[in-house]
């Protein structure tokens, strides 16, 4: 489990370039948490500061109206980290933390946190860089809800989300038009009516596992 552990590390962009000392200072202080596929990590207002780093599987962050709508503000996957905002403000949670499959987490106190801080000083700077390239990220998303209609959103999450890309052919891992709403702000409906859209246009095409989103040419435009 160490090893494991140790290799998740590693491979973080927030521990990148720390060294085994680091490491072997750092390891002791964790737990290792389990969750199955739906289960709620942190709930939004939650006091709770602990860190999470994801050692196996797929967490989204995702916050909620009253009504209970949701927006997933972002995913994360093996060596990503998250819940770095309570871990350094010690405030309540300002999102939902929901696997996306069985997870395996690397759980680190804020109490603990602030103890390795004090030795390994540089930790602050990796911090303040992973923040800023999340805040740009944030900047985006927002940017796109506020400028662009729902099949550009879709577009664009389309290419952020493929897994194989070929001169303008994207393979995006199939998603149900409920998830897809969550993710680009919009509703299930306004998704499906764009979805028929993109199938009319010939852009789009996909199969029991993929959609096949062709931009290979200019009569995407909208």
């Amino acid at each position: 489990m160490e090893k494991r552990v140790r290799e998740a590390l590693k491979n973080s962009s927030l521990f990148e370039g720390f060294g085994d000392s680091f490491l072997n200072h750092i390891i002791p202080y964790m737990k290792i948490l389990k969750y199955s596929k739906g289960r709620e990590i942190v709930y939004q207002g939650e006091e709770s500061s602990d860190l999470f780093i994801i050692l196996k599987g797929k967490v989204r962050a995702s916050i909620f109206d009253d009504e209970g709508n949701e927006l997933v503000i972002d995913t994360f996957s093996d060596g990503d980290f998250v819940g770095e905002l309570s871990l350094i403000d010690g405030k309540p949670r300002s999102a939902s933390l929901i696997a996306e499959t069985d997870v395996e987490l690397a759980v680190l106190e804020r109490r603990h946190f602030i103890t390795i801080l004090s030795k390994f000083p540089d930790l602050c700077l990796k911090i303040a860089e992973n923040l800023v390239q999340r805040l740009r990220k944030a900047d985006k998303f927002l940017e796109s809800l506020a400028f662009l209609d729902v099949k550009e959103r879709i577009i664009n999450l389309f290419i952020d989300s493929a897994v194989e890309s070929d001169k303008g052919i994207y393979k995006i891992p199939k998603m149900s038009h409920r998830e897809i709403a969550k993710r680009i702000g919009a509703s299930r409906e306004s998704v499906t009516k764009a979805l028929r859209k993109f199938h009319d246009m010939g852009i789009l095409s996909e199969d029991d596992k993929m959609y096949i989103l062709s931009l290979s040419d200019k009569k995407w435009r909208f």
